[in-house]
């Protein structure tokens, strides 16, 4: 396994540890601001990244506009540490973003994430 493939597994790890309770999505400003679509929260950017990296999903421009649109004020991390969660969803968004666009920029629009 190399590098890249471990840090695929590992982030995958860290994502699977979120209990899906949406709390976050309350807090987050680009949610709101995009009038409730869940893509724009950060529980939909980790479900984007889990299922990119899982190859259940086609990458293309809007998922790239969801990603990258994460203003890393981190409302979401304070919620989910202060229920007991204490996920960094930040670094999680911020990692994830990483490991696609390498993976792209190395072998192309239709590299196999």
């Amino acid at each position: 396994m190399n590098r890249q493939e471990e840090q695929r597994e590992a982030l995958l790890g860290e994502i699977s540890k979120c209990r899906s309770c949406r709390f976050c999505i309350d807090v987050c400003p680009t949610y709101q601001a995009s009038g409730g679509v869940e893509s724009f929260s950060p529980y939909g950017r980790l479900q984007i990244i889990k299922y990119l990296l899982a190859g259940r999903l086609d990458f293309d421009d809007s998922l790239t506009y969801c990603l990258y649109s994460c203003l890393k004020c981190r409302r979401c991390e304070n919620i989910c540490k202060s229920k007991g969660q204490n996920l960094d969803i930040c670094e999680l968004i911020h990692s994830g973003r990483y490991l696609l666009s390498t993976n792209l920029a190395r072998e192309g629009k239709h590299a196999k994430l």
